[in-house]
């Protein structure tokens, strides 16, 4: 590391201490001291000279010589070594050569220190706003100083910011003091020295340093005025610190360079500059979140472009995608607009709709959506209102939806019907062709690229040959996210892709999406046919009014981000690696949004509905802290297997780090977990299972869930009335969370919603109530009995779900006579019911046949 600083002391949150100065009035610090400065005294790392990556051992990974433990390792053990003989901690970067690399000869060594010197110059900049304060100090006649607790020598550091910022940010400096040529750092004097050689007073001197003991409290202890430069508040570097980490999760992208540093994030000045003039958390949100992600989206974008009309020639013409692709192109828009660009409302609906005019696209969609609510696939087959009242009637239920569903398959597969759709599908395509044309008219040779959030390309999938035919043009999807359920052979490519990630990322991050489509649209309803003429037909806006308001200010957000890169652009050289800079920093952005969120971030999303957007006016709430709360204790993480809710690392946000992770390692990597896997020590309830004349006696074992609560799952078997635990003979006291029924199936996250788990009650006997669910059991013979839902002659009959009992309970004291995972008998009647007996002898069994991975 080129700078040794012993780390900064917290700062408020709520308020900034005088003696500070935030990064964007570093301009006018010469205004915060008084009359009689001579010197403008600088650290130099985190303060005129920033890096692009998290931490100096970022850097350390693109070093070709030593390993990243091999570099830290050689500097600790040169500093323990100057120490020891010479009482002294400063050390050069040849001595931390020296040791890092003992066997090297000299050339040898000192070719590695030039190597790491270029590494350092190709991954610092200037930041410019220390800049802007470094030419005010030379305009009203300062000295300009740079004084750095490093381990480079003062020509070193002379010549790397030469290197890296370039010569007329070097020509302002006029003299470099380094800790190891003086031998002491800040903290053991060097300003004293430093203000000796200038034969100057300390009141003549202002420092400004990033780190509060080394450059604010040890100038001041020599009276020297000094400013603490606080760079990020502690909820930024809380962000800051999961993005490094979620970037070290998601893993180096394939392409990745050996001797580029790893946690590169060319947002971090942009963002210390801008965020704390931020008013607002939608703001706020926008700008540090979206902000750096769209932004790398466009310029993603526009190298993309450029690489089409290179390859094919002609146009390229730019469709965004309403209404996903709103905020893409208001970003594209600030950043300068290329000469063809339209906003294109094609939905997943109408690009459909327009696709059903051969005989095989007609038979394959059908086919394969069948099994969806039938009025919504009957709207979409282009079914008219009267004619889905007839077939399909009312499916408001499972059982209307199954009998709607056979009776829109018979009739789809009718020749007549055929003709009507493939008719109606052919009106579509002209109106859908015609609003195109009415955007941009391509010529023949001419790109059509259409950008989207993706995240399977399904539009493009369904239009791609209709657009190339009607305007002899290539058609290219351009994505943010793409994860293809097909091999189309399409030309499709996305910002982050397989080919710079694995699949299981892909999926990860697709699985969240929905928040990112919700902050990226508009307040516009989603379209369903044209005019003749092309003009858009909407339905109605199915997104609160609220909602879209505060959408409105997140996306003010993110164009301030984007006008604040081209106002305050790094101060450098020179930069080979931007491009996979901005795409390894907006993953790290993006992936620690959706699986670590802030409490801040989620108060502006807490009242967010998502709109699916089949034809259907189902809205569906992003997230439910509350509701998984419960949900948690039932099931552990895997309540998430039957949620309905789109945005669900989101409910975790109250939870332990250890519970986040958990559930972002599990996404990331696609373990394939079950629930068995990651429950261990479970507790074994003698239970009995009651019929109308028999009964049996077995073992249930309660799992271990979320915050000490255990969930046992009692399968209900056919012919049993009612279920009673023991739980006497295990707790002494215990809390009862709830008990409610719900479907087996449900542990595999089929359809099973928390609308479908019914509640129901319990009788005690032997159980004591000291406050709402607190219960003590009175003796061992305690139990608790719940009654099996009953089944009509009728539904039993028939092929029913199986069901199960869900028991939710916490100990609170354990019944000392009783052994962890072992149930003390408990004398049962005879069983003569041999189903009884059966399905009593193994009540997991059914339940672990159907448990599917998280």
């Amino acid at each position: 590391m080129p700078q040794t600083k012993p780390a900064p002391t917290p700062q408020s949150q709520t308020a900034t201490p005088s003696y500070a100065i935030l990064p964007h009035e570093l301009p006018s610090a010469l205004g915060r001291v008084g009359e009689g400065i001579k010197v403008l005294s600088l650290d130099c790392f985190d303060t005129l000279l920033w890096r692009d990556c998290h931490s100096p051992s970022d850097l350390f990974a693109a070093l070709p010589d030593l390993s990243v433990g091999q570099r830290i390792v050689g500097e600790q053990m040169a500093r323990k070594a100057e120490a020891t003989l010479k009482q002294r901690t400063e050390v050069g970067i040849e001595a931390i050569y020296e040791h890092a690399m003992p066997g090297a000869d000299v050339a040898v060594r000192s070719e590695a220190v030039m190597r790491e010197l270029d590494t350092e110059a190709r991954n610092c900049f200037a930041f410019a706003p220390t800049v802007e304060l470094m030419r005010n100090a030379k305009a009203h006649g300062h000295k300009v100083v740079i004084v750095s607790d490093t381990y480079l020598s003062a020509r070193q550091l002379q010549k790397l910011i030469e290197s890296a910022a370039g010569m007329q940010v070097a020509e302002l400096i006029d003299r470099v003091f380094v800790s190891s040529e003086a031998g002491i750092s800040k903290s053991q004097g060097l300003l004293q020295k430093v203000m000796k050689t200038l034969k100057v007073r300390p009141s003549q001197v202002l420092h400004i340093g990033d780190n509060r003991t080394a450059d604010f409290e040890a100038s001041r202890a020599l009276g020297v005025p000094a400013l603490h430069l606080v760079q990020f508040s502690e909820t930024a570097k809380q962000r800051l610190r999961l993005e490094r980490a979620c970037q070290q999760l998601v893993g180096d992208a394939q392409d990745r360079p050996r001797d580029e540093a790893r946690g590169l994030m060319p947002h971090r000045n942009v963002l210390a500059s801008e965020e704390p003039k931020a008013t607002g958390r939608e703001t706020a949100l926008g700008m540090t979140v979206l902000g750096p992600v769209f932004h790398a989206f466009d310029q993603w974008l526009r190298a993309e472009a450029e690489a089409l009309e290179k390859e094919r020639g002609g146009r390229v013409h730019w469709l965004f995608m309403l209404r996903d692709g709103y905020l893409p192109h208001r970003v594209h828009e600030v950043g300068g607009t290329a000469p063809s660009t339209a906003l294109v409302e094609i939905s997943r609906f109408v690009a459909v709709a327009a696709s059903l005019t051969t005989k095989e696209a007609y038979t394959k969609y059908f086919a394969t959506e069948l099994g969806r609510k039938p009025s919504t696939l009957a709207r979409q087959m282009l079914f008219t209102e009267d004619e889905i009242t007839q077939i399909v009637g009312v499916d408001a239920t499972d059982h209307d939806m199954l009998g709607g569903s056979h009776r829109l398959a018979d009739e789809l597969k009718k020749g007549r019907r055929q003709k009507i759709i493939r008719r109606r599908a052919r009106e579509r395509a002209d109106r859908l062709i015609a609003h195109v044309r009415d955007r941009v008219n391509p010529e023949a040779g001419d790109t059509l690229m259409l950008v989207d959030l993706g995240y399977n390309g399904s539009a493009q999938s369904h239009l791609d040959g209709l657009l190339t035919k009607a305007f002899n043009c290539h058609v290219a999807g351009r994505y943010m996210l793409l994860r293809e359920l097909a091999a189309t052979g399409l030309d499709k490519r996305s910002f982050i892709d397989e080919r710079q990630y694995d699949l299981d990322l892909i999926d990860a991050l697709c699985s969240n999406v929905a928040v990112l489509e919700q902050l990226a649209t508009c307040e516009l309803g989603s379209v369903k046919d044209f005019t003749p003429e092309g003009e858009p037909i909407r339905e109605e806006v199915g997104v609160k009014g609220a909602q879209s308001e505060v959408r409105g200010k997140v996306q003010a957000g993110v164009l301030r981000y984007v006008k604040a890169v081209q106002t305050m652009p790094a101060i450098r050289q020179e930069c080979s690696h931007a491009a996979r800079a901005l795409c390894s920093g907006a993953l790290g952005v993006l992936s620690r949004f959706m699986f670590l969120p802030q409490a801040g971030e989620l108060g502006v999303l807490k009242a967010f509905e998502h709109d699916v957007n089949l034809g259907s006016e189902r809205m569906v709430p992003l997230f439910d802290q509350a509701l998984a709360k419960e949900s948690l204790k039932r099931r552990g993480l895997f309540y998430m297997k039957g949620s309905q809710r789109m945005f669900l690392p989101a409910e975790l946000e109250g939870e332990d780090i250890n519970s986040r992770l958990s559930l972002m390692v599990q996404k990331r990597f696609g373990l394939g977990l079950t629930y068995s896997d990651t429950s261990q020590g479970s507790i074994a309830i003698p239970a009995f299972f009651m019929g109308r004349t028999d009964s049996a006696q077995s073992t249930v074992h309660a799992q271990p869930t979320h915050e000490g609560f255990y969930s046992a799952r009692v399968p209900i078997p056919a012919g049993v009335e009612s279920i009673a635990l023991t739980i006497g003979s295990v707790f002494e006291w215990f809390e009862l969370g709830s008990i409610c029924i719900s479907s087996i199936d449900s542990l595999k996250g089929e359809n099973e919603s928390e609308e479908r788990i019914e509640e129901i009650s319990a009788q005690f006997d032997g159980l004591k109530a000291h406050a709402p669910g607190i219960l003590e059991c009175t003796g061992t013979a305690a139990f608790l009995l719940v009654k099996a839902p009953h089944q009509s002659d009728e539904s039993a009959a028939e092929k029913v779900e199986p069901k199960m009992i869900e028991i939710v309970m916490r100990p609170l004291i354990r019944r000392k006579t009783h052994t962890h995972g072992v149930a003390h008998p408990v004398s049962a009647p005879q069983v003569s019911d041999p189903l009884i007996k059966r399905q009593a002898a193994e009540p997991a069994l059914l339940i672990s046949q159907r448990e599917g991975a998280l």
